[in-house]
């Protein structure tokens, strides 16, 4: 939250105030649509709203090893991605 919220938001610049946001929510959407992403301050704390492709990039960042392995761009390399049912070993330390 690094914006300076002392300054009032500006919406042509993706930054609303709660009030209108509330009022003009279909514009709110519309440029979340073009931009990717809106802020809206409401007791000087900030909520992104993102558009689908946006919030599935971020999500893209947070995915699990077994979604990448799943997405791997080698189809021809077979994975077996079963948990073993071996018990545990014991090991000398």
């Amino acid at each position: 939250m690094s914006s300076n919220l002392s300054k009032k938001p500006d919406s042509n610049k993706g930054v609303w105030q709660f009030q209108e946001a509330k009022a003009k929510l279909s514009e709110v959407l519309n440029r979340t649509d073009e931009s990717g992403k809106q802020v809206i301050v409401r007791n000087k704390k900030n909520f992104v709203i993102l558009n689908e492709a946006s919030y599935n990039d971020y999500l893209g960042a947070n995915r699990s090893i077994l979604g990448v392995f799943l997405r791997c761009p080698h189809p021809e390399i077979e994975l077996d991605l079963t948990r073993s049912k071996e018990t545990l070993r014991d090991l000398d330390l």
